[in-house]
């Protein structure tokens, strides 16, 4: 059950919207099924039909997490060994998260529930943003996590995306050396080509693999040399080739266009560069990649 109270309403509101703003998985058909079976409360009364919320409007939804969230049944392991797990993350689900309590009845379940449910009490090692798919390891132990995510800080993991994005590169081949800015109050990252105080360097190597130029669109592989918060999607944009479907760098009529909502991004690919006395060095003599129809699904557009 999840329940919330209506605020900062300029104006009216139809409960359906404004349940279905919030819960972005929760599906039309499951919502309304809800509601038709009174499984909806407005201020303590069960409704059944659509009405306009107002400020303060207490709201309580009967919905599993699994429909409300549209969590999957399962996840699919990639690759699995007595030191770590890696696992396929859909688009749409949270990494992990560290500021809300599982208590909260606005608690929202992560890969890292999930894995943990699964397959037992694993450690999540890194992040990829909600609605970028892909692999992420998780540890077994605490002393191999310390070493994993050391790792993802000194750049021993080499990390490639795939992603589709919006026009025809001129190079088919770069280096973005730039330099970012996150503002914590809207999550939004800045990019500058110059230093200035506080932002940090990026680098963003990209290959164009395919490009269809009649739909204006090109594929390409990306391998950062940095890890910084929504790296890839705003150099992108700030060489005018937004990823498609991204709603936050990328832009809502070519989102239109082509009818997709979520960023068309995948981590694909991990190679490991550790010291050879670390527990971990037996990874270096591997390439875990994505199965093929994992990114087919996920770059779901005509090239």
């Amino acid at each position: 059950m999840k329940s919330f109270t209506v605020n900062n309403l300029k104006e009216n509101i139809l409960l359906s919207k404004y349940v279905l703003n919030k819960y972005q998985n929760l599906s039309r058909n499951v919502f309304f099924k809800a509601l038709r079976n009174k499984d909806i409360k407005v201020n303590n009364k069960r409704v059944s039909c659509d009405l306009n919320l107002n400020n303060l409007d207490r709201v309580e939804i009967y919905i599993s997490d699994e429909l409300i969230y549209n969590l999957p049944k399962k996840i699919d392991v990639i690759y699995e060994d007595e030191n770590i797990l890696i696992v396929f993350k859909p688009q749409g689900i949270l990494s992990n998260e560290e500021d809300k309590s599982k208590e909260s009845l606005d608690y929202e379940p992560t890969l890292e529930d999930l894995v943990q449910k699964q397959f037992g009490k694993f450690y999540i090692c890194h992040r990829l943003d909600r609605n970028t798919a892909g692999l992420v390891i998780f540890s077994k132990n605490l002393m191999v996590y310390d070493l994993m995510s050391d790792a993802f800080k000194n750049s021993k993991v080499n990390k490639n995306y795939m992603a589709c994005v919006y026009g025809i590169l001129n190079k088919k081949h770069d280096i973005l050396n730039q330099y970012i800015m996150l503002d914590k109050k809207n999550g939004y990252s800045k990019i500058y080509d110059s230093p200035i105080n506080g932002a940090q360097n990026v680098i963003t190597e990209y290959n164009v693999l395919n490009e269809n130029k009649t739909s204006n669109i090109s594929i390409l592989d990306i391998k950062i040399h940095t890890g910084k918060t929504h790296q890839i999607r705003a150099q992108l944009k700030s060489i005018n080739h937004p990823i498609i479907g991204d709603s936050k760098y990328g832009k809502n009529e070519i989102n239109k266009k082509f009818r997709k909502y979520r960023q068309l991004l995948v981590a694909y690919k991990y190679s490991f560069n550790f010291e050879q006395d670390s527990l971990l060095s037996y990874l270096n003599n591997l390439i875990i990649s994505l199965p093929e129809k994992y990114i087919r699904n996920i770059l779901n557009v005509e090239i």
